[in-house]
């Protein structure tokens, strides 16, 4: 059975030194916002990764988890 996995959207751009720590997640950008996408081992990992989006100064827009074999979909 696949991983569920996870949606996470950040206003702007993302720093290149958070993004090589989330090298097992897929980025798009898609302006204004930044989304990472992928497999989440467990709640301490999204929390530890929402605590690092919060230390740089960003701003958190959503988080979602997405059922298993689910796509992120672009919204408009």
């Amino acid at each position: 059975m696949p991983e569920p996995t996870s949606e996470v959207r950040v206003a702007g751009l993302v720093p290149a030194e958070l993004l090589a720590e989330l090298a097992d997640l897929t980025v798009s950008v898609e302006p204004p916002e930044t989304i990472l996408h992928g497999s989440l081992p467990d709640q301490s990992a999204v929390v530890g990764l929402i605590s690092r989006i919060h230390g740089l100064g960003l701003r958190l827009i959503e988080v979602r988890r997405l059922p298993p074999g689910q796509a992120a979909e672009p919204r408009g």
